[in-house]
């Protein structure tokens, strides 16, 4: 007769719950992305001149993120410079940094400390187009300091969700995306604005319930919502919640307790970090009907079973 297998001398019950939760909990930890989250790593830049010092990042397919970056400032033409040349040459290209320089020609690269960079690499260049960043003195054709592209660099995406699950009030929309760890981008949104403590919500459990977060809307504001006529909206995460804490968004009456509608977030998330490089650019613009929203962005999106497309819309809605 086959008996039961006793625990080990001294673990006892209590011990046997205690290392079960130990065991849960360590793996809802190991689920989740560590933080901070910069993206996919490359490499430490290598130093040749000039005290260049950073690790950089994959932040997406066309961004990328140096930490803790380090220059002396003292080169007379020096720039970030990319290429896909087998070493750094002057037939690299130019990254602008700032991105949003005023200028007629893109400033010199200044000093830096301890800087973190975010580059946005120019001309529509992907990080498959290109082997190399490097800190590049145009003048005398030096290469101040580099870090090269692993091969088969596969960088974070923004994440296609199924739509909203249509509950009440007349909610639907078309398929909601991840952009980043705190963007949601929701085209084709329609809601008939007559909840009357409604608001985007997000929060954890198997279903949308009153234990949530208060997301504002697409222009930061936290009233409830108003109603929507097939807009395209992008919305953030406020404070320090990422898509990697929530299991779900939702349309949510706080008075009634109500769920309008709702997309869960899946587990196996791998969008980029919201390092600044998704804005919102909504803007109020007076108009005889009242308000008018005005949203201009690009945005490159993949599928679980499509190439990647490129979205681009410019919208005007009032109400």
């Amino acid at each position: 007769m086959t008996g039961r297998v006793p625990p080990p001398r001294g673990f006892g019950p209590h011990a046997c719950l205690a290392f079960t939760l130990l065991i849960l909990a360590a793996g809802k930890v190991t689920s989740r992305r560590p933080e901070p989250y910069y993206g996919r790593l490359i490499g430490r830049l290598t130093q040749y001149a000039h005290g260049i010092r950073g690790t950089v990042y994959a932040v997406d397919e066309n961004t990328v993120y140096v930490r803790g970056f380090a220059y002396d400032g003292t080169g007379p033409d020096a720039y970030f410079w990319v290429g896909d040349t087998p070493q750094p040459s002057p037939e690299g290209i130019l990254v602008p940094y700032p991105e949003d320089y005023v200028t007629r020609d893109p400033p010199i690269l200044m000093s830096h400390s301890n800087s973190d960079i975010l580059l946005k690499l120019p001309g529509g260049k992907r990080l498959r187009d290109i082997k190399w960043l490097s800190v590049w003195c145009r003048r005398f054709t030096v290469n101040f300091g580099d870090v090269f592209i692993p091969p088969g660099l596969d960088p974070p995406r923004p994440r296609v969700l199924p739509e909203f699950k249509r509950l009440a009030h007349g909610l639907r929309s078309g398929n909601i995306s991840v952009l980043d760890a705190k963007t949601f981008y929701i085209p084709n949104l329609h809601y008939d604005g007559a909840g009357p403590d409604a608001y985007f919500w997000v929060g954890n459990g198997s279903d949308p319930s009153p234990y949530g977060t208060k997301v504002p809307n697409e222009m930061g504001s936290l009233h409830p919502l108003r109603g929507y006529q097939g807009e395209d909206i992008e919305i953030q995460l406020p404070g320090k919640l990422t898509a990697y804490d929530i299991d779900w968004l939702a349309v949510w009456c706080v008075e009634y307790r109500h769920n309008f509608g709702h997309v869960f977030i899946p587990k196996d998330l791998d969008v980029p970090p919201a390092l600044g490089q998704t804005k919102i650019t909504g803007k109020r613009t007076p108009s005889k009907n009242g308000t008018v929203y005005k949203l201009q962005n690009i945005i490159k999106l993949r599928t679980t079973t499509a190439k990647p497309r490129w979205l681009s819309f410019d919208w005007f809605s009032g109400f």
